[in-house]
């Protein structure tokens, strides 16, 4: 059975409907969901009742996943998922109660409120994001995805040919080093050096040209530092004007995949002492080769 799209966006963002993925699937089914990444970056499958490992299985259709650093956490403190596969997007501790105010973890979660793009800063980068609604706040909590393309396009031609061989640099703590949190250790800051990232790429799929933006970019490469943050952001402010932007609103049961190559997302704001959210996200790895250290 062929699956379905109907487009949510007037640029991007697809709700799929026509998969379950607590089943297998065939290869045609992959293929297609693959195709539908490539043309609309955001899909939604709507009401899935699908446990952790179903999620874990259904993303291992697209290749490898990434396991949860589960950065935040202090001593003694367990994780809350017991799969590393799952990266835990939300604002409860190991006994499921809401995190207190001045819990590093909560701290740590406050940097998806910034426009990013899921491991930018490893290599091998994150290709595709799922992630899965258990339970949601009466209000806010949405989250906002940016269709990177499309900002390419509306680049105007000065921009374009400026940013055109760029490289910026994407460190995995400068999101949350924004934010003035210092939970990191030294052996974690040294874990993982910077990474190097095209500014301006093609997307493997689709063949269209984009973006590669987040805000865990640190510098350009060959730019003194503070030139080449303003050009970032400035940047990350024009691909995230209204028009290029879908804001999701969850419902229990949604499971979004998104394409890191070519969009970036936030989380919005809620009253995360008084609600609970519980959302639950698979990462598969992307098999390019990032620009680790090399020139400019």
């Amino acid at each position: 059975m062929a699956i379905s799209v109907k487009q949510l966006h007037p640029l991007f963002v697809g709700e799929v409907s026509g998969v379950d993925p607590r089943r297998p699937l065939e290869p045609e089914t992959v293929a297609e969901i693959v195709a539908a990444m490539d043309r609309y970056a955001v899909c939604v499958f709507r009401d899935q009742d699908i446990a952790d490992e179903q999620q874990i299985a259904f993303s291992r259709n697209f290749g490898e996943l990434e396991h949860s650093p589960n950065y935040g956490r202090g001593k003694g403190q367990e994780a809350r998922l017991k799969h590393q596969e799952l990266f835990d997007v939300s604002n409860l501790n190991e006994k499921n109660e809401i995190y207190d105010r001045e819990d590093d973890r909560r701290m740590f979660r406050l940097g998806n409120q910034l426009w990013h793009t899921d491991s930018s800063f490893l290599n091998p980068r994150g290709r595709y994001s799922l992630l899965h609604a258990r339970k949601i706040p009466p209000a806010g909590a949405d989250t906002q995805f940016a269709d990177e393309r499309a900002a390419y396009d509306a680049l105007p031609a000065a921009l374009k040919s400026r940013v055109e061989g760029l490289v910026a640099e994407h460190f995995f703590a400068h999101i949350r080093q924004q934010l003035g949190f210092t939970g990191y250790s030294e052996a974690q800051l040294q874990a993982r050096p910077a990474v190097r990232h095209a500014i301006a790429q093609t997307h493997p799929g689709s063949g269209r040209k984009h973006l590669y933006l987040a805000s865990h970019a640190s510098q350009i490469v060959g730019m003194p530092m503070p030139e080449g943050r303003v050009l970032l952001g400035q940047l990350i402010e024009f691909a995230t004007q209204r028009e290029f932007v879908y804001s999701h609103k969850w419902r229990i049961g949604d499971l979004v995949m998104w394409d890191n190559r070519c969009t970036m997302h936030r989380a919005t704001p809620f009253d995360e002492e008084k609600h609970v959210r519980d959302l639950r996200r698979t990462t598969v790895s992307d098999g390019a080769v990032a620009l680790r250290n090399a020139a400019a």
